[in-house]
């Protein structure tokens, strides 16, 4: 492994790093953290589904001829209440229950509107391109592309892709938001993902101080907004673990 390519991914999950050693750091701090405000489980990652097309028909009973309730956006949340064949009766924002069609539904996290699991890096290049973000490093050679995405995301300040080295497949994302004694910062970008993903699944630590952890999981991919301490900067971190563990082996083995 060079040493450039060594730089770039202990620089790109170095948030994720600080976050560790911050949360060991003393007995006393781990007690706060795991007793007196322990890891809280919020959501059930297979209840939760994402509308997959442009406009979803949400119906009264589990069949196409049925009556129309409503209609949803792509992007939109249901949680899902039971099946039946093809057709998921699922809970609405406004609580209603009613019927969706499986195909108009996933579960798969998308950024920059590919679905991670399938997003290949040639892909995602050109998605992030027209999304307007600053391409600050692309070079094939190299397993992370590196970014300005401040024109993409308010707030936002270096964004870092990375991919698996054979097949180039997306393994990891992690979204730098530079702060300086903002206490609230991780708080207000957890809730922006949960506008997103719906409620996170586990938290762990304080907003007022410390390091603190926000958790979604679905599909093999793990969302996290975490911040240490006593830097207030928050990373919002997209990762696929099982590549992220194949591209550490491959770079460690250059």
């Amino acid at each position: 492994m060079n040493g450039s390519s060594r730089n770039i991914a202990q620089r790109s999950l170095s948030g994720r790093v600080e976050l560790v050693a911050s949360t060991f750091f003393g007995l006393s701090l781990a007690f706060l953290l795991l007793v007196a405000f322990p890891a809280v489980s919020q959501a059930d990652a297979s209840s939760t589904w994402t509308v997959a097309v442009p406009v979803a028909n949400v119906r009264a009973e589990p069949h196409g001829s049925s009556e129309l309730v409503t209609q949803l956006s792509a992007g939109d949340q249901v949680a899902e209440i039971q099946r039946q064949g093809v057709w998921l009766q699922i809970r609405l924002p406004d609580e209603r229950l009613a019927w969706m069609h499986q195909v108009t539904l996933s579960q798969s996290i998308q950024l920059f509107g590919l679905a991670l699991p399938e997003a290949e890096r040639a892909a995602m290049r050109t998605a992030i391109s027209e999304a307007g973000v600053r391409v600050v490093r692309e070079v094939d050679s190299y397993p992370y592309d590196l970014y300005d995405p401040s024109p993409w995301m308010a707030g936002a300040t270096e964004m870092a892709v990375g991919y698996t080295l054979d097949e180039e497949l997306f393994a990891v994302a992690e979204i730098t938001f530079r702060s300086f004694n903002d206490t609230e910062q991780v708080r207000q970008i957890a809730e922006q993902v949960r506008d997103q993903l719906g409620p996170w699944q586990r938290v762990m630590g304080r907003r007022a101080e410390g390091p603190v952890e926000f958790e979604w999981q679905r599909g093999g991919v793990q969302v996290l907004v975490h911040r240490g301490w006593p830097d207030t900067t928050t990373y919002l971190t997209y990762e696929m673990p099982d590549r992220m563990e194949q591209m550490q082996q491959a770079l460690q083995n250059r």
